[in-house]
């Protein structure tokens, strides 16, 4: 009798290993590695989610940069500490410390790395966990042209190879013949699952709280003007600030950029505003609730545009004359590049557009994140089944 309590404490601290053993071994072979660095595949995978937990899809997320806010709390994420995460916040050129690679292969076994396109960083998570057998997967979150977005460059320059892309539409995949790699990935028109969280957003909103939350009138008509950051986005601010002056009868709601502080925004507001533009604060609604309110919305080169163009809103951007996308080049959106030219094509779209723009008109698919979640599952299969899953050069 006296030995059984040493007895049931070894018994004890078997079954606690055991167990342990057994869970770090789950968290370790997954079906999925999401890795986000951005807030546009940062959106989309978290509309995605929904879809994976629905499949049964065992997941996690790696989030760097800008994505590492986004998904601090979030349950399924993992850390992985670098030295240089500040550097990596503001320049997608940072390369990801070679001892995170190892750490990344040693933690996690994935049968298929998921990722956005947005730096240097996942480029080189894709390369390596391809060499680790993973089937490697790359997410471009924009429509459009890949050759002419600057955010994707450092990722074209440092992967290697990968076995596919995910392309939101048919407009955007014939960009990617372009591209050069051997072997040739697989190209699938996926869709963008961000789109879906604005159908949730603008059943949620309710338009007289946000009104009268903002002290608005229930009549005012509101612009929401959502804002960038390159190089050129300060003198087209200003041209923006400029227009706002000759159109005095509506207010214009201004959001910054998440990469921004809002300090453009607010000096050109403070020096050259007429009283009808207000800059909102991060904590507050967020740009796609606001939108819901607008009679049209204005952006740089936001991709805020396509999102507010598919709730059927007026779009404008305001940028250079040479600045080009699909949207812009099928008359779906307008480009002004001074003041005169945004009240004149503001004052256009308020008194011709009707139209709604439907995912079938964009060339992808009705449901993206069911259908992105059904690709994943069929080539889950086949890697557990080990059949090839490279059937065709299109997907």
């Amino acid at each position: 009798m006296k030995n059984y309590p040493a007895f049931l404490c070894v018994l004890f601290v078997s079954f606690y290993i055991s167990i342990t053993s057994s869970n770090a071994l789950a968290a370790k072979n997954i079906d999925l590695l999401l890795v986000a660095y951005d807030q546009g595949e940062s959106n989309a995978f978290k509309q995605l989610e929904k879809a994976l937990k629905k499949q049964s899809i065992n997941y996690r997320i790696l989030s760097m940069g800008r994505a590492a806010e986004v998904f601090r709390k979030h349950p399924l994420n993992i850390s992985i500490s670098v030295h240089n995460a500040e550097q990596l916040l503001n320049n997608r050129e940072t390369a990801w410390p070679s001892t995170a690679l190892i750490e990344l292969s040693q933690r996690v076994n994935p049968l298929i790395v998921y990722s956005g396109m947005a730096s240097t960083a996942q480029a080189q998570i894709l390369n390596h966990m391809k060499t680790h057998g993973s089937y490697t997967l790359a997410f471009y979150d924009n429509f459009d042209p890949i050759v002419s977005k600057e955010y994707v460059q450092p990722f074209l320059n440092t992967v290697n190879t990968l076995n596919e892309f995910h392309i939101p539409s048919i407009a955007t995949r014939q960009s990617f013949n372009d591209l050069s790699f051997s072997p040739a990935p697989l190209y699938t028109v996926s869709g963008q699952p961000a789109l879906e969280a604005w159908d949730e957003i603008y059943r949620q909103t309710d338009n007289h709280r946000v009104r009268l939350e903002l002290s608005l009138n229930p009549q005012e008509p509101v612009v929401v003007f959502a804002g960038g950051y390159d190089d050129t986005y300060e003198d087209y601010f200003r041209v923006f600030i400029e227009a706002t002056r000759q159109i005095p009868s509506v207010t214009f709601l201004v959001t910054y950029h998440p990469k921004t502080n809002g300090a453009i925004e607010h000096r050109w507001i403070t020096e050259r505003g007429a009283g009808n533009v207000r800059l909102m604060e991060k904590s507050r609604n967020s740009t796609a609730v606001l939108t819901k309110l607008s009679v049209a919305v204005m952006v740089h080169k936001s991709s805020i545009g396509t999102m507010a163009l598919y709730k059927g809103k007026p779009v404008i951007y305001i940028a250079e004359p040479e600045m080009d996308n699909f949207l812009i080049r099928k008359k779906l959106a307008s480009l002004a590049s001074s003041p005169e030219e945004v009240v004149r094509k503001f004052q256009s779209a308020l008194a011709t557009h009707d139209q709604f723009l439907s995912l079938e008109s964009l060339g992808m698919p009705d449901k993206p994140s069911e259908f992105i979640t059904a690709e994943l599952k069929a080539i889950l299969e086949d890697l557990r089944q080990s059949k090839p899953v490279r059937l065709s050069p299109e997907r």
